[in-house]
């Protein structure tokens, strides 16, 4: 078990790195949204405290997403202004208080899903306007470093599960890794617009996240372990596969 969470998470940011290399920020960012970190994190989870505790967690999985979607919003706007290490410090305090106020919400499935669907549906109105439309490439210096940030959170939440509970488990597991990493080397590399792509990649990537942790939460303690993890990938990437079909019909209009 230690080895498959020393590899998983790393192998996914790897993956993730080097189709946003290819593809530019914005498919970087939706490929950041998917759980490849709060998924390994979640299953290892069930297995090790058991199925009830994993439906908790993945209910504030849900949760967890919003708070992402606040830190991201948060540096769309920061760095309009400053500089990239401010823009990340009140980043992660707007992370980190909201974090605090959803850990307090109802611990039912309904109310975080009906939650990041209304927020993810004002998150357009919410952006400033794109300066520049062209695909920058990410590049792969940071690399190693996404890797072991991932890799450590990985352990340190799984480790510390006991202590933490389901509610902080599932949040924590949410924290912005990949999406830290994407959004400040775009900001350093390539400017202020870059990271605007990266945010909308992120969210609309959160739809399938959210998709794929309602699934889990729903089936978890109904089916068999694995027969959840496959519904809820399956259903996580037709959820994708509608939103990047709806946007590319967009773009063609």
């Amino acid at each position: 078990m230690l080895i498959l969470k020393l590899i998983t998470v790393p192998l996914f940011i790897v993956l993730i790195s080097f189709v946003g290399k290819k593809w530019g920020s914005q498919i970087a960012g939706t490929l950041g949204a998917f759980p490849v970190v709060a998924g390994p994190i979640i299953f290892f989870l069930t297995i090790e405290q058991g199925l009830s505790f994993g439906a908790q967690a993945s209910i504030f999985v849900i949760y967890g997403s919003i708070s992402i979607l606040i830190f991201g919003l948060t540096y769309v706007w920061a760095c309009r202004f400053l500089h990239y290490i401010p823009c990340l410090f009140i980043s992660l305090v707007a992370w980190c208080f909201t974090a605090f106020l959803l850990s307090l919400c109802p611990k039912n499935l309904l109310f975080p899903t009906a939650l990041a669907a209304g927020f993810l549906s004002v998150i357009p109105y919410l952006l400033p306007k794109s300066i520049i439309q062209n695909k920058s490439p990410q590049g792969l210096k940071d690399l190693p470093i996404r890797m072991i940030v991932g890799m450590l959170l990985t352990i340190s939440i799984t480790s510390l599960a006991n202590h933490l509970g389901a509610v902080w488990s599932g949040i924590l597991s949410v924290f912005p890794v990949v999406t830290l990493v994407l959004v400040v080397f775009s900001h350093r590399s390539h400017g202020q617009d870059q990271v605007l792509q990266v945010f909308k990649g992120l969210s609309k990537g959160i739809y399938s996240f959210v998709t794929y942790f309602v699934i889990y939460a729903s089936f978890i303690e109904q089916l068999s372990l694995w027969q959840t993890l496959l519904a809820s990938i399956i259903g996580s990437l037709l959820v994708q596969l509608v939103i990047r079909m709806k946007f590319l019909s967009s773009k063609s209009i």
